[in-house]
Parts: C-alpha cells; sequence; structure tokens
C-alpha cells in the first residue's frame, strides 16, 4: 500500500514540475500530491508511531528518490506565489504540527506563516505569534526578523527599533546569517522615515549581494561569506 502511494505520490510531483515548466495543465497536482504525502505519512504512524518524526527521514528512508523536503519547499512557495494566504497558512500549520522540528529547522515554515497572517490581515495574531517565537528562539535571525516586520504591521515601532538595536549591534556587518534582518531593519526605517539608517542598510545590502557576485563568479575571496565595510559605512555608527 505503502509502495502504490509513493508511486502516485511521485507521478503526481512529475505533473506538479511539468506545470511550472508550462507542459502541463491545471495547478491543483500540488495540492493532490501533498494530501497523498498526508496519508502515506499517516499510514506510516499507523503502525510505526514514530515514523518520520523528522521531516528529513521521509527522504532518507526512501533513499532520497521523492526529494520530499525540496518538494514541499516548492509547493509552499507555489502557494505563497498564488497568494492563496488561508491555505497556506493550514499547510504550514499541519507541517509544523506534523514533525518534531528537533533535528529539523522549521525557521522557513514559520516565517511564511507569519507572513500569511498579516496579508490576511490578522496583523495582532501575527505579532503574537512572531513574539512567542523569538522568546523560543532568541538566536533566531529568522525569529527576530519575522517580529520586526510584525511589530511594523501593529505599529509598535518602539519594539521593533529594540530588536534591530540587539541584533544588528554597532559594527556588525551584513552576512549570510544576518541578511534577512537587514533587509527587515531597511523597511523600518523606510516605515520610520529614517532616511539615513535607511540607506546605511541598503548600502550594507548591496554591498553584499556584490561580494556574493564576485564570490560565485571566481572574483571574491572563498575564505568566508562576509564582507567588511569602513567603520563609516556601517549601521548604527
Amino acid at each position: 500500500m505503502k509502495n502504490r502511494k509513493w508511486n502516485e505520490f511521485q507521478k503526481l510531483t512529475g505533473k506538479c514540475y511539468r506545470y511550472l515548466a508550462g507542459a502541463g495543465e491545471g495547478g491543483e497536482c500540488w495540492h493532490k500530491a501533498y494530501e497523498v504525502l498526508k496519508e502515506i505519512i499517516a499510514d506510516g504512524r499507523s503502525n510505526q508511531p514514530d515514523y518520520a518524526a523528522e521531516l528529513y527521514e521521509l527522504d532518507e528512508d526512501t533513499g532520497y528518490v521523492y526529494d520530499v523536503d525540496g518538494w514541499l519547499e516548492d509547493y509552499l512557495d507555489e502557494i505563497e506565489m498564488k497568494e492563496e494566504y488561508e491555505r497556506l497558512l493550514e499547510v504550514c500549520d499541519e507541517l509544523l504540527a506534523m514533525f518534531r522540528w528537533e533535528e529539523d529547522n522549521a525557521s522557513d515554515i514559520k516565517f511564511m506563516k507569519a507572513s500569511a497572517l498579516g496579508s490576511m490581515g490578522r496583523e495582532a495574531d501575527e505579532a503574537e505569534f512572531c513574539r512567542k517565537w523569538l522568546r523560543d528562539e532568541p538566536d533566531n535571525i529568522f525569529a527576530a526578523a519575522a517580529s520586526i516586520y510584525a511589530d511594523i504591521a501593529v505599529q509598535d515601532m518602539e519594539a521593533a527599533g529594540r530588536i534591530i538595536s540587539e541584533y544588528i549591534p554597532e559594527g556588525t556587518p551584513c552576512t549570510e546569517e544576518n541578511d534577512i534582518i537587514f533587509t527587515a531593519a531597511s523597511s523600518y526605517y523606510r516605515k520610520t522615515g529614517n532616511k539615513k539608517e535607511e540607506k546605511r542598510m541598503e548600502k550594507a545590502l548591496d554591498e553584499y549581494d556584490k561580494y556574493l557576485r564576485e564570490f560565485l563568479t571566481g572574483g571574491g575571496d572563498d575564505e568566508e561569506l562576509e564582507f567588511m565595510w569602513d567603520d563609516e559605512d556601517l549601521p548604527f555608527n
């Protein structure tokens, strides 16, 4: 039974990617594939309660034939692109409840959930969710960035400013680990009308993007993905 459903999942995901490539019709294959995946997990857990407790175990147990993790990322992106925010929220909540997320990282899913809440006009719920997320994971840069956006949405600029000061202290360079919070900070300064700090955030992001392009084309230093600036260019100086 499980093998039959995996085959069904594979056929449906193939249709999904043909649809993306413009070679197939109808986007319902995404939702159908997701439902089949849920059935596979439910069937597995009916016999073995700990079956696929972590998301990565689905790929590990099937020899990475189906790329479940990658397909789920694409599925969430597809829902978000179509602005189906109620469905996006539902799927995010289901995935967060479906796995333990002790070894896997659920930051992308939580970030999408926060975005969905905001896009649905549920800014207060978005802020509440993000604040709890940040309390539970104070070292998570995604939680910090999401909280900045959520605080901006509920016009709690003081709270957003505190997060920026804490997570981008003076002298902090923009790197691959924290560029998301520089982007959130830029939005904050744009909203508050602080052109000077907005410009500094944008310059830090632009310089980092430039460095990445040079690095990827062989013109950068491959020792570390980090770009340093003169002190006058750094934020909060």
